[in-house]
């Protein structure tokens, strides 16, 4: 199983400041998540005048030259990033950019001109998928196909301001891979001030996501955007720490023995005793012998019992003492 990688979401909290973007973008960095994640749009691209939110947009939407910049502080940095591509004119941005991942939102879903120009930039794709259809997600990933893009991850989860316990719909991970045999990964939308967003993603880990992609703020408190499914910065770092100690338990799913396990193995797997006085001469049954442990390194474990059976002893054995080679022929 891969281990889970952490995508932390700026989306629009920088609140168009851009002192306070790249101030994110540190705080990603010590926080050790392995990708910071932008939002970038058009506002008239994205949603009519009339939209409620169209000024907000406006403000915090950044210029092409900006968003280059951007990626050029997350390279001096050494933090890889992705860029979520909301129009066609972002997508000539992105391309200058040169983000590790894209993301296509779930309302582009059906936006199929927009999905073809962001195949065409060769770039690994995340598609959200919250609140769609099979049937959307399917046509979706043959479109990407059909420009040489196959290397999708399918995005569940959807944000509800913030997302119930209810709505996480974790079982959708396994029928998602079913269904499409694409990796997997989740938007997790938590109320950031519950307990429960720092550890229900665990589960998806369990179900084997290869991403988690989870918003952040520099303070929960100022309730500026998106801040109700977003952690503090000491919460995210805590937060991707316990992940990162996840992808440690997962481990790997081989039965070969480390070197713990092997030491573990020989100092509690049961060893071969008699019960019973034995001389030299005599044949060893099964009926002979007992199981114990011991922590003597010449003792014979358990599992060769089949190996000892029916040899004949070339020397006496005291009950109660351990079987060792030196004992047999």
């Amino acid at each position: 199983m891969k281990p889970t990688k952490i995508i932390a979401e700026i989306a629009n909290a920088h609140e168009g400041r851009m002192e306070t973007l790249l101030k994110m973008v540190d705080v990603a960095k010590v926080s050790g998540a392995d990708y910071v994640k932008f939002q970038l749009y058009r506002a008239k691209e994205l949603v009519g005048k009339d939209h409620p939110k169209y000024e907000e947009y406006l403000i915090k939407e950044y210029s092409h030259q900006e968003w280059v910049d951007v990626a050029q502080y997350c390279k001096k940095n050494n933090i890889k990033f992705a860029a979520e591509i909301f129009d066609e004119p972002s997508v000539a941005i992105v391309k200058d950019m040169q983000p590790d991942l894209v993301k296509i939102h779930s309302t582009s879903i059906s936006d199929y001109d927009l999905l073809e120009k962001i195949a065409n930039l060769g770039v690994t794709t995340l598609l959200s998928v919250g609140g769609s259809y099979l049937e959307e997600i399917q046509k979706a990933i043959q479109v990407l196909n059909s420009k040489g893009m196959f290397d999708i991850v399918l995005m569940q989860g959807f944000q509800n301001f913030p997302t119930q316990i209810k709505d996480l719909h974790f079982s959708k991970i396994q029928t998602l891979k079913n269904q499409f045999n694409l990796p997997i990964g989740i938007q997790e939308h938590i109320d950031g001030s519950h307990i429960y967003a720092q550890y229900f993603p665990l589960i998806a880990i369990g179900m084997g996501v290869e991403f988690i992609e989870k918003h952040f703020t520099l303070n929960r408190d100022l309730k500026e955007t998106d801040y109700y499914s977003s952690l503090n910065p000491d919460e995210f770092e805590r937060f991707v720490e316990t992940i990162k100690e996840a992808n440690v338990a997962l481990g790997n799913s081989g039965f070969e023995l480390s070197d713990e396990e092997f030491r573990y193995r020989n100092l509690l797997k049961k060893s071969i005793f008699v019960n019973k006085n034995l001389k030299k001469g005599d044949v060893l049954k099964h009926e002979d012998v007992c199981f114990r442990r011991t922590l003597n390194e010449q003792r014979l474990l358990i599992d060769q019992l089949e190996f000892v059976l029916n040899k004949t002893l070339i020397k006496d054995i005291q009950q109660e003492e351990f079987l060792t080679q030196s004992h047999l022929e």
